[in-house]
């Protein structure tokens, strides 16, 4: 969020309807939160129910020789890029930005007087596609067991919004009998704008409608022609540090927010056909590996559509790759990458890159982020080698919807804008809008999905990986780095950080493994800790307060945590 946003709030809010009430004229304030889904226990009011829950309601029944059947597909999603689409013809300083004001020119490919290029989301923008370097997918793996069904899917895009997961539920064919679809996007920073504020300017959208489309329509063909494809299968459970790899955690990923608390865990499950190959040409059926890592290792000057090191990954995962000890077999299969707790500046930004034999890397950039990828493959790799294998995976599922109070004034600016393609609920947009008295809510979710001995937690943004494992005590502290840097404005007073339990141990009962997928069915923006929570003392929200702090500026708002949270431990803790 830029500055500007704030001239546009002052126009924006002043834009409501001059003949209907508003607060500042006595009009009724904001009536606050409402659940989303089913009644919050009160006197006199249903107890809580998760809106899915399965097995153990009508159609997701228990009973069952409780075999594990698992199939997997994956459909292009790439946007379509054209001879038609305008480029950047002229880009004087040679950020990939477009700017008129400094001489940058565009070739107007279709005539029509207007730059309409394809929008890429993340960092600086307007950042307009010249090509494509690799393809975009929506990677289905499609688990049943008895008379449950789940479909974990894996998006190629910057974001997900809950209106597009409700989207693709809705075009996967009823008869098919899927109870649940949980979907991730993978965040890659060189893909088509699917959040809104990638545009030509801040008010107006880099969203393609018809792309949005393409993407619910291909993730929605990839579930069912997984389930088309599902076989017996046995499940594999694998993991590795990142702090046990060659160079240790910084090498690969690193944290620019204080206090430096880093998941380093990596989450792998690995699904195998029990009856000869799969109709991928081998054993495996599916990979899903699960950690944190902002997939922007390419930086911010490349302009060419790409989903980043997810890419690399996949490819060494299912092909093979060059380790230090020489080739390392790919065992086929598709492979589906889940961004984990990444909600700090969890990703490149202060990497150490190398190559195997030691040549260094710059932080950002096309090789970095094939190097880096294809190294993750390789550990991936290296940590199937020591997997345990069992024959079966019981499947459950719990999922609560509810809203979220939209406190973020750069996010009010969006919706006034219509730059976020998805709704809002709990105020009146024909009076002013106003923080605090008439202002919105969105609807989210929360979802805990349970594959045998692994439960893994799906969340509505980019999770502090603080709030996940904590590491207040310096434990998740990579190497050779601070913690605090105490000469910067606004440290993190870490002895006022909550004590435990994190949410890892909040959600484990009694599993073996806990993964954590941010940007899980859902993007709120940033989720952080209360007790770091520093805004802007003028500008809140659109102006980033002094030090480490931008994270505030794109997150739902300073009460977001705490409706989480709460939320989760309701789902928790419901027992039916």
């Amino acid at each position: 969020m830029r500055a500007a946003l704030f001239f546009a709030l002052v126009l924006s809010l002043a834009c409501g309807d001059d003949d209907g009430p508003s607060v500042l004229d006595g009009g009724p304030p904001d009536t606050g939160l409402e659940d989303a889904g089913t009644v919050e226990p009160d006197a006199g009011e249903p107890a809580f129910e998760p809106d899915v829950f399965c097995p153990g309601r009508v159609g997701c029944d228990e009973a069952g020789d409780d075999a594990l059947f698992v199939g997997a597909a994956r459909v292009d999603i790439t946007p379509p890029f054209s001879e038609t689409r305008d480029v950047l013809s002229v880009d004087v300083n040679g950020d990939a930005i477009w700017d008129p004001f400094a001489g940058d020119e565009f070739e107007d490919r279709n005539g029509n007087g207007v730059f309409d290029p394809i929008f890429i989301a993340g960092f600086g923008s307007p950042r307009p596609a010249s090509g494509i370097a690799d393809p975009q997918w929506a990677s289905a793996i499609v688990l049943r067991q008895n008379g449950t069904t789940i479909a974990l899917v894996s998006l190629d895009t910057f974001s997900i919004f809950l209106d597009d997961t409700d989207a693709i539920r809705a075009r996967v064919d009823a008869a098919l009998g899927v109870d649940y679809v949980a979907a991730c996007a993978s965040h890659t920073h060189q893909a088509s704008d699917t959040l809104g504020i990638y545009g030509l300017d801040e008010s107006s959208s880099g969203v393609d409608p018809a792309y949005l489309e393409q993407i619910r329509d291909g993730a929605a063909r990839a579930v069912e022609q997984a389930v088309a494809n599902l076989e017996r299968a046995r499940i594999e459970y694998a993991s590795f540090d990142f702090r046990d790899q060659p160079g240790g955690t910084y090498r690969y990923v690193s944290d620019a927010r204080h206090p430096r608390i880093i998941d380093d865990h990596a989450q792998i499950l690995r699904f195998e056909a029990v009856d000869g190959e799969s109709p991928t040409g081998t054993d495996t059926i599916a990979t899903w590996v699960n950690f944190g890592a902002h997939a922007e290792y390419w930086g911010t000057r490349n302009s060419r559509l790409s989903s980043d090191f997810p890419h690399h990954l996949r490819e060494g995962v299912e092909s093979g790759v060059v380790g230090p000890d020489g080739e390392v077999a790919g065992i086929g299969g598709i492979t589906a990458f889940c961004e984990g707790a990444i909600g700090a500046q969890i990703g490149p930004g202060e990497i150490r890159p190398q190559t195997w034999d030691g040549v260094e890397l710059p932080r950002q950039g096309e090789e970095t982020k094939r190097v880096v990828g294809e190294q993750f493959a390789y550990f991936v790799l290296r940590a199937l080698d020591e997997g345990e294998t069992e024959e079966t995976a019981d499947l459950a599922v719990r999922t609560t919807r509810f809203f979220v109070d939209v406190q973020n004034r750069g996010f009010h600016v969006a919706i006034l804008n219509d730059l976020f393609q998805r709704e809002s609920f709990n105020w009146d947009p024909d009076r002013i809008l106003v923080p605090g008295s008439n202002e919105p809510d969105v609807r989210t979710e929360i979802a805990i999905v349970d594959v045998g001995r692994m439960r893994i937690l799906y969340m509505p943004g980019e999770v502090d990986p603080a709030l996940f494992v904590g590491g207040y005590d310096g434990s998740y502290r990579p190497e050779d780095v601070p913690f605090v840097d105490e000469d910067t404005a606004n440290p993190p007073d870490v002895s006022r950080a909550p004590g435990p339990p994190y949410l890892r141990e909040e959600v484990r009962g009694a599993f073996d493994h806990v993964a954590l997928v941010s940007l899980g069915n859902d993007q709120l923006g940033y989720i952080l800790p209360d007790f770091d929570y520093v805004l802007d003392s003028t500008n809140p929200y659109i102006d980033e307060a002094e030090g480490d702090h931008y994270e505030e500026t794109v997150s739902v708002g300073v009460d977001g945590w705490a409706r989480l949270h709460d939320r989760l431990r309701v789902l928790i803790d419901y027992e039916p």
